[in-house]
């Protein structure tokens, strides 16, 4: 039997919790994760990350961890576009920069803003052309709780999607892509030698997941409000060997499941709890 991972575990778990159901662990020379007493109902659980990107995200860790000595007011989110090469140094190339956006009385920057801006020959085009050759998409003050204590405000760097997010139901197509290709459809095979009636496939997304997939759930800035995002209204063109499709943020816990006919929200705040639990429930 092959080793349960921690991921799939999670996996389980919610779906048990939701559904009410009992599944046990039946994944034997690369079958299906999981399986009902009854062998009704089958669970693959499978991830849509990107290498790339969490090559990124660990340079902007180690810029990070170098710091900056450029002084600000309040703290920022900078996100860099995926298809930008980031320099080791992009923290100490944009703080000093983000630190002339607030002197000059700026509250926030946008990449098409600022390209009109500086071919327009505008007041700050002096700023603006320096984030856009740093490949900065966004930069915007966090908001400062009250309780928070005191501390060296820092630009945070996040890396945005590969390509522009549109709506849910544009995410929700992207994903499908991922999972339509040959890597992923193997997951799609398994459930269908599973035999079982209903067929459910749980893909987590999480920080190293291309923007364009994860932003509605994700919740990072940039985002919108929930209400803004909201499910997929669109019917997901599955392999018909998925009948039931499960999608989780692992940072935010938030997600959408699909049941054959409707979509739902998922909300499950532990989810991170949930990854970082033994499988074998000892801690």
């Amino acid at each position: 039997m092959n080793h349960e991972r921690d991921d799939e575990d999670a996996a389980r778990k919610i779906v048990e919790s939701v559904r009410g159901i009992q599944l046990e662990h039946a994944d034997v020379n690369g079958e299906v994760d999981y399986l009902s007493n009854d062998r009704s109902v089958a669970l693959e659980v499978t991830r849509v990350t990107e290498k790339e990107k969490k090559d990124t995200r660990r340079t902007f860790e180690k810029s990070a961890t170098d710091g900056s000595e450029a002084r600000l007011q309040t703290c920022w989110t900078v996100t860099v576009s995926e298809v930008h090469r980031p320099a080791k140094d992009i923290v100490q190339r944009v703080q000093p920069l983000v630190a002339e956006l607030e002197s000059a009385g700026l509250t926030s920057f946008y990449e098409q803003d600022a390209r009109n801006h500086v071919d327009d020959n505008g007041e700050f085009s002096h700023i603006y052309s320096q984030l856009l050759k740093a490949g900065v998409a966004e930069a915007l003050p966090l908001e400062e709780r009250p309780d928070c204590p005191e501390h060296a405000h820092s630009v945070r760097i996040s890396p945005w999607g590969g390509g522009p997010v549109g709506d849910s139901n544009s995410s929700l197509a992207k994903l499908i892509e991922e999972l339509e290709k040959p890597k992923m459809r193997k997951k799609a095979e398994k459930l269908w030698r599973s035999g079982a009636t209903e067929r459910h496939l749980f893909v987590w997304l999480d920080d190293d997941t291309a923007g364009s997939i994860s932003r509605p759930l994700s919740h990072e800035p940039p985002s919108r409000a929930d209400e803004e995002w909201g499910t997929p209204t669109d019917r997901p063109p599955l392999d018909s060997a998925i009948t039931h499709l499960w999608i989780m943020h692992e940072r935010s816990g938030m997600g959408w499941r699909w049941d054959g006919e409707t979509w739902w929200g998922l909300h499950e705040p532990q989810a991170d709890a949930l990854l970082n639990e033994p499988c074998d429930g000892t801690s």
